[in-house]
């Protein structure tokens, strides 16, 4: 609705309906109220997991199911909770709530007893097997518990799909239910979601509406780089960070325990692609494709490094019978 503003009296009336649509007094009543940036608190950031979970940070992990991410959560909650080194990072000692909607008991206790941890006074679970259902993040009992906490607990939540009481897809319904760990964050609560990865080109990195990406702060993809039946090897790779994180984590996993692999970092995806085509000379760009997609680079990543590389002279085409058109590496530019 338009509202015409001709004297001061309609920017009076314009701002009370503003006040009383909003629900809530407002604490700044003049622009001249606001504080220097300067002097606002909470600026700088402070890591929960160094380098890894800023604290008052709503953070996704994502991944196929039964890559690991559960197990990596649970492990780094448990550390967490008796601030204890985890992979080697520093930890802050903090309260932990584990809201799992996703695993049955049994996975849980095996779990716990593989990673040789136990919950405690500063670390609690709570799942479908006490009896009740665990509680959505933003509901009353925790918003109660992280006013209680000091200092600020870390939430972790598994998984979101499990929680989201509308449609993933939907823009409206997950950007409402985002909202909650906003708040919560608001509060000075640190927030971890677990989430799945999607099978579309457009949903390798989390599945459902872009507003979950929109509302996070930092985003992780989690891949198991060895045998899926088993955890081995792990990639953690950010595709969202508001603040600066390590680019790229190799993570071993053995016998109960993550440690960090600090040996050569994985090439990059331009990398890949260009080794790729350095091994299949006079493939065409649908074969290319293929392989790309196969080894979890995207065909339209794919697709754009070929197109990129025939302009700036780095991919060379030969066309062959029926008009195939064949691709090669150019080692160095053609002038």
């Amino acid at each position: 609705m338009k509202h015409e503003i001709e004297t001061e009296g309609d920017v009076t009336k314009l701002s009370e309906k503003w006040d009383q649509d909003s629900g809530h007094k407002p604490v700044i009543t003049r622009i001249e109220d606001l504080p220097d940036l300067e002097e606002v608190t909470g600026a700088t950031i402070d890591w929960i997991v160094e380098r890894m979970f800023a604290e008052g940070a709503l953070h996704m992990i994502t991944s196929e199911p039964g890559a690991g991410k559960s197990t990596l959560i649970a492990a780094a909650a448990h550390a967490i909770s008796h601030g204890l080194d985890f992979m080697g990072q520093l930890t802050k000692k903090r309260p932990v709530l584990l809201l799992d909607a996703e695993n049955p008991l049994p996975a849980i206790r095996e779990r716990f007893e593989r990673l040789a941890i136990k919950t405690h006074r500063n670390f609690r679970v709570w799942g479908q097997w006490v009896g009740e259902d665990p509680p959505a993040a933003g509901g009353a009992i925790v918003l109660e518990w992280v006013t209680r906490c000091e200092p600020k607990p870390v939430i972790i939540v598994d998984s979101v799909i499990a929680f989201h009481p509308g449609t993933e897809n939907d823009s409206n319904e997950t950007r409402q239910y985002m909202g909650q760990y906003r708040r919560l964050t608001a509060m000075g609560a640190t927030v971890v979601l677990l989430h799945h990865t999607g099978k579309s080109e457009t949903s390798k990195e989390y599945r459902g509406s872009s507003d979950y990406k929109a509302s996070i702060d930092i985003g992780y993809k989690l891949t198991n780089m060895g045998d899926n039946a088993r955890l081995s090897l792990l990639e953690l790779r950010p595709f969202k960070q508001r603040f600066s994180v390590a680019p790229l984590l190799r993570v071993f996993y053995n016998s109960g325990s993550f440690s960090i692999d600090h040996s050569e970092p994985r090439k990059s995806d331009t990398e890949l692609l260009r080794d790729l085509l350095k091994a299949n000379p006079g493939i065409t760009k649908g074969e290319y494709e293929a392989l790309a997609a196969e080894r979890d680079l995207g065909r339209n990543r794919a697709r754009g490094f070929l197109e990129k590389g025939v302009k700036g002279g780095t991919v060379r085409i030969e066309i062959a019978l029926k008009n195939r058109h064949l691709h090669y590496l150019v080692e160095q530019p053609v002038e």
